[in-house]
């Protein structure tokens, strides 16, 4: 019986997610990359400007109607309703939080020209992903 009890608990501890963002409250897994993608969506709904700044890995990238290298949270913060314009909201908001690109680059939210590229700064079996650039033109 103990034996039973034993494997049961251990079975339980293994499906449990190991992160909060893992575990999107329905019980079911959630992959990082999907809850990053689910993330972001939700800051750019709530126009979450201190989300974007919190997930900034800099120096970041900037490709729109000019070419920029971002290096501190003030600029970002003063360009932001450029940098993130209505029509990167709306091609980031179209992405299947469930269909994803990822590659050795990076996890690319949005396609074509409009698009943010993630990359996982986290270390040991945690993820944490950090925007490393952002393309916004046609």
């Amino acid at each position: 019986m103990r034996a039973v009890v034993f494997a049961s608990l251990i079975l339980m501890v293994a499906l449990t997610p190991t992160h909060a963002e893992d575990d999107p409250g329905d019980g079911a897994f959630q992959a990082p990359e999907t809850a990053v993608i689910v993330a972001l969506q939700a800051a750019i709904r709530t126009d979450d400007k201190d989300w974007f700044v919190a997930h900034l890995h800099f120096p970041v990238r900037y490709f729109g109607e000019t070419k920029q290298t971002i290096r501190s949270k003030e600029w970002f913060l003063r360009h932001y309703d450029t940098i993130i314009g209505p029509k990167l909201k709306a091609n980031l908001l179209a992405q299947d939080p469930e269909q994803y690109f990822k590659n050795y680059q990076g996890l690319m939210v949005g396609d074509g020209g409009r698009n943010i590229w993630f990359q996982d700064f986290g270390e040991g079996n945690g993820f944490k992903y950090e925007i490393i650039t952002i393309n916004n033109s046609d």
